[in-house]
């Protein structure tokens, strides 16, 4: 960690990103799900049938004698409905040999999320804001209770996930309970993503860049409650072209930060992880959980593992 904080303080703050302590929900966590509703999906048109509906897919590489490996979309969610695994999935994932996941959720992928949404020791909040910003953002971030003392140290992109997010609770996420029923069951687990590479999407952002979707993020709050909403009941009828076409719902101001967060987001990192799905799926039998968003669209993994001769098979 770049310095130390009074315990207290960290601990808010973490109890406040429940979400983001649990790996920036690998996704990277909820804010992904933000970024996705902000329109940068809104324009991909869905050809395949198979893709715009269902969460779990059945994946057979061609002239593979492998067992089937499972393709699993899941929300960044701690609600029960969620959690709460369907037949169909749990029995994919306790006929799995090894479980992939985005990113591995252990201690250190953790702490380095910790670490990561502090400023330098010579830096503060205070300084890199200006001063209404500030200020709206200390009432935003009180509300959540975490104190202006805890604020002053935390990155403006880490703000960004904590103010994006529902209100946190100490359940567990639906990435952290595959994870941990993994660990429990004795199933390896290995991520498609280090956690540097996610945190780098956020690292990278220009100061200007997180200041203008900060002021966007303070000024669509009161929606997020019933954004969310209809996202869940989306994602609870394994609904994906519904998921994207709430893309539309909060539409980013600025076309080029659009562009960039699109392209690091979601265009960068589908094809990252479809490249290293390759090989998984060689060795057969692995269930591979990544977000819901990730899987539709001509770019999304779906179509993109279909293209490459697997065949895809609809089975929840």
């Amino acid at each position: 960690m770049r310095e130390n904080m009074n315990g207290s303080a960290l601990v808010m703050i973490m109890e406040s990103g429940a979400q983001l302590r649990r790996g920036l929900l690998s996704r990277l966590g909820r804010w992904l799900v933000l970024v996705i509703l902000c329109g940068f999906l809104a324009e991909t048109a869905l050809a395949e049938p198979c893709c715009e509906q269902g969460l779990l897919f059945r994946l057979d590489p061609e002239a593979s004698v492998q067992p089937s490996s499972w393709l699993f979309g899941t929300m960044h969610s701690d609600d029960p409905r969620v959690t709460r695994l369907p037949a169909p999935v749990l029995a994919a994932f306790d006929s799995a040999l090894g479980v992939v996941l985005e990113v591995v959720p252990d201690a250190a992928m953790q702490e380095a999320s910790r670490a990561a949404m502090l400023l330098s020791p010579d830096e503060r909040l205070s300084e890199q804001l200006p001063p209404a910003l500030y200020q709206e953002i200390l009432t935003a971030l009180a509300e959540r209770g975490i104190p202006q003392a805890a604020a002053e140290r935390l990155a403006p992109w880490a703000i960004l996930l904590v103010l994006s997010m529902p209100p946190a609770s100490t359940a567990p996420v639906l990435d952290l309970v595959l994870y941990q029923r993994a660990v429990e069951s004795g199933k390896p687990v290995v991520g498609l993503e280090t956690i540097a590479e996610q945190l780098s999407v956020f690292q990278a952002l220009s100061l200007e860049d997180q200041i203008v979707l900060l002021e966007s993020t303070l000024r669509d709050r009161a929606q997020l409650p019933q954004v969310f909403a209809a996202l869940l009941n989306a994602y609870l009828d394994g609904d994906l072209a519904t998921l994207m076409k709430l893309g539309q719902t909060l539409a980013a101001e600025d076309p080029e930060i659009d562009a960039r967060l699109r392209r690091a987001l979601i265009d960068d990192r589908n094809r990252r992880m479809f490249e290293r799905l390759a090989p998984i799926l060689q060795q057969g039998g692995r269930f591979i959980a990544v977000g819901a968003l990730h899987l539709p669209g001509p770019g999304g993994l779906l179509q993109r593992l279909q293209a490459a001769g697997v065949e895809v098979t609809r089975v929840y």
